[in-house]
């Protein structure tokens, strides 16, 4: 005989039903909080996950979550560790005409030639050198200024990895609330089953259902059985993800709090403006071009290391054995002029070229993936407007239908008032997809143009 659990006889629905879609306040879900925590709780215990084990305590909010998103994190450790070497670069090409010093410490007995015998004297030595490079026609500065725009794109790569971080903890935050929303609407659909299966077997004893007739619904509750399974799963691995999201994957967030969004009353921009904007402000193509620009000079080292070289040095010298030949003082002025190198020069600039030619097609490429990612987004938030229009409406209409359902039940005129609360919560759950979505939509599109996404009504400035 199968038995569905006592906590869910209840008629999850009948709670949902006075809490409107505009309902906006915490926890995440429409019904009671009390009610939601022992359902869920009881979800994690049959997938085998102890709810003792879940922190933080305190409700989870948006607001809280994406302050979590600067925190340290593999994605901005690597982003930062990058932006570090950048720097390093940076520091190394400006050593190139820096002043170098080195002491020259050589101790050492000898033996002349053309001496008699075993007899050893002293030749120790010792020499403090000074060099700088003065001039090398453009090859250390182009050098620095490659390293310089290596920088500007490792940061601009670096916000990017901060804006993606934002825009992964917010869609999984929606996950999790959905995840909720869905289990309810699978919890009530289930219930609904087991109610018109149960009567029916009741029936069964009296002769008045056949076995056909019986197994059909038993069969049905057996599938949405499975489905409210599946969505149980997906509670605890939506909270998985966005723990993983959060750096924290030992504590799944437990309560939610459903944020205020005021996505739907923003204007959509005009395709054109946001495109002239994310084409300047993008950090992703700002990295691509940045280092499209170190490409470029890197290209001019390459070739500057034909041209001369002047530097100076200086020395300074003590000897133990003294010499008309050694100098205690010496300053000197050199000119290297390459002459010919075996082609190494010829071959570098052609792999710095052709390095070159690469990473300008890279950029042409990332502008018109660009130019592609802001249409669809437009258009992504055109649509997910129209569809939260609908939806609120469609959650207008079942609630309506509910009480008339009601009604009928009480006057025992019909019997689908199981049927009308599992499509109330249906529709409450797909009215939040389509606001996620528009909410989501308007996040990517600020990041788009270089801005922290902005999602809640509290975040926006006014």
């Amino acid at each position: 005989m199968i038995e569905l659990p006592r906590l869910l006889s209840g008629g999850l629905c009948e709670r949902l039903r006075r809490a409107p879609f505009g309902d906006r306040r915490p926890p995440i879900s429409l019904c009671p909080p009390q009610f939601m925590r022992q359902v869920f709780f009881a979800g994690l215990c049959w997938a085998g996950l102890p709810a003792c084990a879940q922190t933080p305590v305190e409700p989870l909010t948006l607001g809280h979550a994406l302050a979590m998103a600067d925190l340290p994190h593999p994605d901005l450790d690597l982003a930062g560790a990058r932006l570090e070497g950048a720097h390093a670069e940076l520091e190394q090409a400006q050593s190139t005409t820096g002043l170098r010093t080195y002491l020259d410490l050589t101790p050492q007995a000898v033996r002349p030639t053309g001496t008699s015998g075993n007899d050893i004297v002293g030749d120790s030595r010792a020499r403090l050198f000074a060099g700088k490079r003065l001039y090398d026609f453009g090859h250390s500065r182009a050098l620095e200024e490659g390293a310089r725009s290596t920088i500007e794109a490792r940061a601009s790569a670096f916000l990017d990895t901060r804006l993606r971080r934002r825009l992964e903890i917010t869609a999984r935050f929606f996950d999790v609330i959905l995840a909720d929303l869905r289990y309810a609407v699978d919890t009530e659909t289930m219930s609904s089953a087991y109610v018109a299966f149960d009567r029916a077997r009741q029936r069964h004893g009296l002769g008045q259902v056949s076995d056909v007739d019986l197994l059909e619904l038993e069969s049905r509750y057996q599938q949405i059985l499975v489905t409210r399974t599946q969505s149980q799963k997906r509670q605890v691995s939506t909270r998985s993800q966005l723990a993983l999201a959060l750096n924290r994957p030992e504590e799944l967030p437990r309560d939610l709090v459903r944020p205020v969004l005021d996505a739907e009353a923003r204007e959509i921009p005009d395709y054109s403006v946001l495109y002239d904007q994310a084409r300047v402000r993008n950090p992703a193509l700002r990295a691509v071009r940045s280092e499209t620009a170190a490409t470029r000079t890197a290209l001019a080292a390459v070739r500057a290391r034909r041209r001369p070289v002047l530097s100076a040095e200086a020395e300074a010298a003590w000897y133990q054995r003294e010499f008309a030949s050694r100098d205690e003082l010496r300053a000197t002025l050199n000119l290297r002029i390459p002459l010919y190198q075996g082609g190494e020069d010829g071959a570098a600039v052609a792999t710095a070229l052709a390095r070159l030619h690469e990473q300008e097609a890279k950029l042409a490429r990332a502008e018109l993936e660009l130019r592609q990612t802001v249409l669809d987004l437009v258009q992504e938030a055109e649509t997910q407007k129209v569809a939260l229009t609908a939806a609120k409406l469609k959650v207008s209409y079942r609630d309506l239908y509910l009480d008339r359902s009601r009604a009928l039940y009480e006057m025992e005129v019909r019997t689908d008032l199981g049927d009308a609360m599992a499509r109330i919560t249906e529709a409450q759950w797909e009215a939040a997809q389509a606001e996620f979505s528009l909410a989501l939509a308007w996040a990517k599109i600020d990041a788009l143009t270089g801005d922290l996404p902005v999602t809640t009504a509290q975040e926006r400035p006014q």
